[in-house]
């Protein structure tokens, strides 16, 4: 009972050396309570100075006609999409480009303005249309093409072979060692 006693009057009114008095104690603490408060409180006033400013950027004219322009892009640009015909149209356009055109036999005695009035009886119109030409060329391309599967499975092959060989001379070799004492 003393002994309790002893250490409520010791923490009452004498110092500790190292966290003084409970009155020293409650004073540091509510001041700490002020700062936070106060450096909350500053935050939040920066924080709505920040939101206003920003509030303020977005309201201009311009920015609110440039984000209009920005969000009406996609839909204007789907709408021509499909007035133009979508992707098989496209893509038809995208071969037309790209494919090689069909020659044509030269005729010096036929004038440029006769073939305008009139087209030869073997023309035919189409979007890659192919004729007795293009089948040609394609068989000729075929012809020169060169098959490299033969190469490249002997190669695999080599290579097995070659691993499948260390792997047994590394074998033995642990077999063989023998350390006598």
């Amino acid at each position: 009972m003393i002994a309790g006693e002893t250490e409520q009057l010791l923490e009452d009114h004498l110092e500790d050396d190292f966290f003084r008095s409970k009155e020293e104690r409650l004073k540091r603490r509510a001041m700490r309570k002020a700062r936070r408060a106060e450096r909350k409180a500053k935050r939040a006033d920066q924080k709505a100075i920040r939101v206003s400013r920003r509030e303020m950027r977005r309201s201009e004219p311009k920015r609110v006609e440039r984000r209009a322009r920005r969000r009406s892009f996609g839909s204007k640009l789907g709408e021509v999409y499909h007035q133009i015909g979508g992707a098989t149209t496209i893509g038809s356009a995208v071969d037309t480009l790209f494919s090689k055109p069909i020659p044509q036999a030269y005729d010096p005695n036929v004038s440029s303005i006769a073939t305008a009035k009139e087209a030869p009886k073997d023309y035919s119109f189409g979007l890659n249309s192919k004729g007795e030409n293009a089948t040609k060329e394609e068989g000729a391309t075929k012809e020169k093409k060169k098959n490299y599967t033969p190469f490249i499975i002997g190669g695999v092959v080599a290579v097995g072979l070659l691993g499948l060989g260390i792997l047994m001379y590394k074998s033995n070799q642990k077999n063989y060692i023998h350390v006598t004492k």
